[in-house]
């Protein structure tokens, strides 16, 4: 036990490690491209939005993140307490061996703040880096203060070859300091004219978005349509063609793909049924809840009802934001559990309950019920036709997790199964 609290707090041995997984497994990453995506939210969304711009018929595209390991046509999903986003460093090596034994020669990363920081992705060099944004999250609390949250994003661009590319996003206000920390030329993006690459919306709806594309000395390039919703996306999408210049691929061929891009696992999932929407959602942080905010707008729903948790672990700071946001915008917020981890079940739950009661907010607009499904389940029935529930917090997660313990639970699923199972109007 000591030597396992030791490694945790040690980054020599740490580093020795991930050394020696790349030894044992033969420096697998090399003859391969290795992209890597960080940033508080959008990995995800960004990473599967560069596998369909990279794959073709000739080529398929690894990527190790949250949705999966993807080798070829095969996934290795991983879940709970199982595999994480960024891999230890043996499986993470091994991953790569596998890979360019199939023959794939491009893989995308999803690097987490917690991959960072353990060093799983040490001795490996990355051809591209991007950052997606840098907002307050849950995992600060456990690396002790955003300072040392931001200096684990910093250090993928210190492993970003000198010959390679670093994307940034021009509109953060961190985009300086990440620059500065950047050893391969820099590329921005944003909304921002001043950035390399930016994008100028022509028309939001809720169906996707309509955007004119910018290239620093070279004027409009592209003019586009996203079929999913989210500014967000269109940031996405920069990326996107940034990435395919690089690489020298046709920018319609390129913009074709992004416009036939129409859905991303766990992501904005929408499912219709007798005049409701239903969305599942991995939205958990304060910037991801204003996007989905921004979303519904777009519908003009009648009522408006949210289903979420609390992660364990995350700050009182921080489940307060996410608490101000829901009941500030929903007609009902039905609080439950999400992952309480090693926290009482209903820690998360009193923690809402404090903030709403602390600032008066009407009874009507708030409800407890410990039981996912069972939240889930009385979000469906109090809905009705033109209505918009949202189910958010976990996405494409499989498993609920208990401290030591963790269960089957897919927020997907169980909505699937009460629709089939409850009666509506």
């Amino acid at each position: 036990m000591d030597f396992l609290v030791s490694l945790k707090k040690n980054s020599f041995l740490r580093k020795t490690l991930a050394l020696s997984a790349n030894v044992l497994n033969g420096f697998p990453s090399r003859g391969m491209t290795i992209i890597g995506i960080t940033g508080t939210t959008g990995k995800t969304t960004l990473s599967f939005f560069l596998k369909q711009i990279l794959e073709n018929e000739n080529e398929k595209i690894g990527l190790i993140g949250t949705a999966g390991y993807y080798l070829k046509n095969k996934v290795i999903y991983h879940s709970g307490s199982g595999p994480a986003t960024t891999p230890d460093p043996f499986l993470l090596f091994s991953l790569l061996k596998t890979m360019k034994k199939e023959g794939i020669r491009k893989v995308i990363m999803e690097v987490t703040s917690f991959g960072l920081m353990y060093q799983r992705v040490y001795s490996l060099s990355f051809k591209i880096g991007i950052l997606t944004n840098i907002s307050y999250s849950h995992h600060i609390k456990i690396h002790g203060s955003f300072e040392n949250y931001l200096h684990s994003k910093l250090q993928l661009f210190q492993l970003v070859s000198p010959s390679g590319l670093s994307i940034l996003p021009k509109d953060s206000q961190y985009f300086e300091l990440f620059k500065k920390n950047s050893r391969a030329k820099v590329i921005s993006y944003g909304f921002d004219e001043q950035s390399d690459y930016y994008a100028k919306i022509l028309r939001e709806e809720e169906n996707g978005i309509e955007f004119e594309v910018y290239k620093k000395g070279e004027g409009k390039i592209l003019k586009m349509k996203l079929n999913i919703p989210f500014r967000a996306n269109v940031l996405n999408a920069l990326v996107g063609i940034i990435v395919s210049d690089y690489f020298g691929l046709d920018r319609e061929k390129t913009k074709e793909k992004i416009e036939n891009l129409k859905t991303i696992p766990g992501r904005l999932e929408i499912i219709e049924f007798k005049g409701r929407k239903i969305l599942v959602d991995k939205a958990n942080t304060e910037i991801a809840f204003q996007e989905i905010i921004q979303l519904i707008n777009l519908y003009k729903p009648k009522k408006k009802i949210a289903v979420y948790g609390n992660f364990g672990g995350s700050s009182f700071q921080e489940r307060e934001k996410l608490a101000r946001l829901a009941l500030n915008f929903f007609d009902l917020t039905i609080i439950t559990e999400d992952d309480p981890l090693d926290e009482p079940r209903d820690k998360g739950i009193n923690d809402f309950i404090d903030y709403a009661q602390k600032n008066q907010i009407d009874q009507k607009k708030y409800l407890a019920i410990l039981d996912r499904r069972n939240a889930i389940e009385e979000a469906l029935k109090r809905s009705r036709p033109g209505d918009f529930v949202a189910i958010l917090g976990r996405g494409n997660e499989k498993w609920l997790l208990y401290n030591k313990e963790k269960i089957p639970f897919d927020d997907r699923e169980v909505v699937q199964e009460l629709l089939n199972s409850i009666k509506l109007e």
